[in-house]
């Protein structure tokens, strides 16, 4: 009884502990959405209160009339074609440096220095890659955002490691039955690495539509901004748009959310495959 009785005390403090959590965690995001749907007066009206006297949608109006989904189809186009290119790419190489790790001399060597090339200040890349853009006439150009980060680390390591947990003799009886690397690539490394496909997508996807430094610094063209730019021109000399902050954060997390609602399940299970030692 008395370790019964234990048992039930620690499980109920850490889901008191954890609810505690997710509401710290949550709990800013609702007041975002309830701000969302005040107007310019309710907003800064002392004593605060959560939710609406009265809700209105004139934010959301004054944003979707000011053009906000242009800035919305610029970084889904960044979001989804840069996933698209950084899963290719991390896909065929994470399986090269695999699979190949016994037969080409200094594989591993090379892996390596991918990781040695994460210790490199993030300053120091953005402004090498700013020349870069420069050099290739893709200033202001929506690619110059797209290509330079295509390559990732992070995602070679995922499928790098859930690679080496796939017997070898796998692909060697597919050699044996004439298949070429392609498709052994294709129709049997790449499908049992789907959980590391789902986990580096909504990694990639969220890198990407977050992103601020890079295309502030290769955009200029307003019809051509991200939402995150979009967001902060409504800070401006004659003050701060509040209300069109608001709105447009909302509009801007939901992708997020919507994707995380959906594959959620897929990340812890990709996280795991990519742990494995060898």
């Amino acid at each position: 009884m008395m370790i019964s009785g234990k048992k039930r005390f620690t499980s109920v403090l850490v889901t008191a502990i954890g609810m505690g959590t997710v509401f710290v965690i949550i709990f800013p995001i609702i007041w975002l959405l309830m701000s969302s749907f005040k107007d310019s007066t309710e907003l800064f009206a002392y004593p605060l209160h959560f939710f609406p006297k009265e809700f209105t949608f004139k934010s959301y109006e004054s944003v979707i009339a000011s053009g906000f989904f242009t800035y919305v189809k610029n970084s889904l186009f960044l979001a989804v074609v840069g996933t698209a290119i950084t899963l290719v790419i991390s896909s065929m190489c994470g399986y090269a440096l695999a699979i190949y790790r016994h037969d080409i001399p200094y594989t591993n060597k090379v892996f390596g220095i991918f990781l040695l090339g994460t210790l490199i200040p993030g300053e120091i890349l953005t402004i090498a890659q700013f020349s870069v853009i420069s050099e290739l006439h893709l200033y202001n150009n929506i690619w110059g955002v797209i290509l330079p980060v295509v390559t990732t680390t992070t995602g070679i390591f995922m499928y790098r490691q859930h690679y080496m947990s796939i017997p070898l003799s796998l692909a060697e009886s597919a050699r044996l039955d004439g298949a070429s690397e392609f498709q052994i690539f294709r129709s049997i490394m790449l499908p049992l690495g789907s959980s590391v496909t789902v986990t580096l997508t909504i990694f990639s996807f969220m890198w990407r539509w977050n992103d601020y430094i890079l295309p502030l610094m290769v955009l200029s063209d307003q019809k051509k901004f991200t939402i995150q730019i979009a967001i902060k021109s409504y800070i401006g000399m004659m003050g701060v748009n509040w209300n069109a902050i608001l709105s447009s954060s909302i509009i801007s997390i939901l992708p997020l959310i919507i994707i995380f609602m959906f594959l959620q399940k897929y990340i812890t299970g990709g996280i795991v495959a990519t742990g494995v030692k060898g």
